[in-house]
């Protein structure tokens, strides 16, 4: 046994040899390069962002280092959902999802869960979609820091406005999160949520458009690409196919392709695929109005080769993501069973505990009262020997007070004598007190100034006076008349 744990920590000291330790040169590098990333993810362009994304996960992995682990697998997955490669994109995001430094971060989880929301909707699993967005939110509640609570919570409110006008076709809930949004965006500062606005306008302007208030929405579209301009944002696709479907609405044909042809221009230098799919579809449909069928044509063309290139990693992706999503249900049936089991085990203890706790206290009480009732007979017990003694010397005196003393002492006995024989003498009377007090024959008849034998005498007419028969014990008869009530 000596030697097997004397190899035990020999392995463990190697183990604690071999094990690097986090370098913060190689952190700082890390956080370098994500830093990169972010920035190239702010000016849109998912390409730019995946190579330092890669080169900080290979060194965080290198290095053990968690947060980087963790931040570059997200940007991944993040950059790889935007170029259209949804089944990598939900891998990255799931190993980002359960590394350490995420699981204790709402930031990071609050963003993993609105990714991985708008993956399923692409996919088209809109339940799984409406879950994730509001996990994103429930998130942002936890974020301690304000300015980054209103971001997140305003980008929750963004999705779930989105997810309710099209997933649920809820249109008054989707409204409910727009206006929620609109609320707490003018508490923030302009400079930092810029984007949160832009996406709030051309959300409100879509909204609007389907309800035919064309001014509404104008105006709201007009209110987003001000944002635009002014923060010289690069991503305006999403706005403008939006404002193309405005016009196409109206009927305004030549104004809707003007529109759509600016969103595919900034979908090109974005390189966002899934969107470029959309204003191909777009740009066929209202070239086929116009009768200009070879536009319409090479359009639908387009349309169709990258909707076919992207369906086959749809179909890929939409079979693993289900296969994640039966995964995390069965996760969610085992925590489900797990609590239950260890509710139970804790009623049980709880049960068992107060049962022992119920018992020990009753087990103390009823010593108390044992103890209680000890003393109280004790105590009895000395006042009946000492007043006994006090009889005994009136009885021996053939002291008149005797009997006098003795209805004082057993007044029970007395009167239970009384009432059922009423015809008793005092001398009988006295005759019954000395036997109570279990004196013999010989004693009694040193009390009385008696024979021996005229007591034996006396015993046999008290006997006959009091109807009881020769087997009785005259002592035993008495005392147990001194108990009733």
């Amino acid at each position: 046994m000596k030697h097997f744990l004397f190899c035990c920590s020999l392995l463990l000291l190697a183990v604690g040899l071999n094990a690097r330790p986090v370098s913060l040169a190689e952190t700082k590098k890390a956080d370098s390069l994500l830093a990169i990333v972010s920035a190239e993810l702010a000016k849109v362009n998912p390409e730019g962002a995946l190579k330092p994304a890669t080169e900080a996960l290979s060194l965080s992995r290198r290095t053990g280092y968690s947060k980087g682990i963790a931040i570059s697998s997200f940007h991944i997955g993040q950059a790889l959902t935007y170029l259209g490669d949804y089944q990598k994109s939900m891998k990255y995001l799931s190993l980002s999802e359960q590394e350490k430094y995420s699981k204790g971060d709402p930031v990071m989880l609050s963003e993993i869960s609105r990714i991985k929301g708008q993956v399923y909707y692409l996919l088209g699993l809109g339940k799984a979609s409406l879950n994730e967005f509001h996990k994103a939110y429930a998130y942002t509640v936890k974020i301690k820091d304000k300015e980054e609570k209103d971001r997140f919570t305003s980008l929750a409110y963004e999705n779930l406005g989105i997810a309710y006008n099209i997933i649920k076709d809820m249109p008054d809930s989707s409204l409910c999160y727009m206006k929620k949004n609109k609320k707490l965006l003018a508490t923030t500062d302009e400079n930092d949520t810029f984007k949160n606005k832009i996406n709030l306008y051309t959300h409100f302007g879509e909204f609007y458009t389907e309800r035919q208030q064309y001014d509404s929405a104008e105006y709201y579209f007009n209110k987003a690409q001000s944002l635009i301009l002014k923060y010289d944002y690069p991503y305006s696709s999403w706005l403008y196919a939006r404002w193309g479907d405005l016009y196409a609405r109206q009927g305004s044909n030549d104004s809707a392709i003007v529109y759509y042809r600016k969103g595919l221009e900034n979908v090109k230098r974005t390189n966002l695929k899934g969107e470029l799919s959309e204003i191909y579809k777009r740009m066929s449909d209202i070239y086929s109005k116009q009768e200009e069928e070879d536009s319409a044509k090479l359009y639908r063309e387009k349309y169709l080769q990258l909707n076919a290139e992207l369906g086959n990693s749809k179909n890929e992706a939409a079979e693993e993501a289900v296969a994640l999503l039966l995964k995390e249900e069965q996760k969610q049936s085992y925590r489900k069973i797990r609590r239950f089991a260890s509710l139970t085990v804790l009623l049980l203890v709880i049960v068992v505990s107060a049962s022992v706790i119920g018992h020990r206290r009753r087990s103390i009480k009823n010593r108390k009262k044992m103890q209680k009732k000890e003393y109280e007979v004790s105590v009895l017990k000395q006042k009946l020997n000492s007043a006994s003694e006090e009889l005994l010397k009136l009885a021996k005196k053939n002291d008149p007070a005797f009997l006098f003393r003795f209805r004082d002492i057993y007044p029970g006995l007395i009167r239970n004598i009384l009432e059922k024989h009423p015809g008793i003498t005092d001398s009988e009377l006295w005759l019954s007190a000395l036997i109570f007090l279990n004196l013999s024959s010989k004693e009694i008849a040193e009390c009385m100034f008696i024979t021996h034998r005229s007591v034996q005498t006396k015993k046999n007419r008290l006997r006959k006076k009091l109807d009881i028969s020769g087997d009785t014990d005259l002592h035993r008869y008495f005392q147990a008349l001194s108990l009733e009530k």
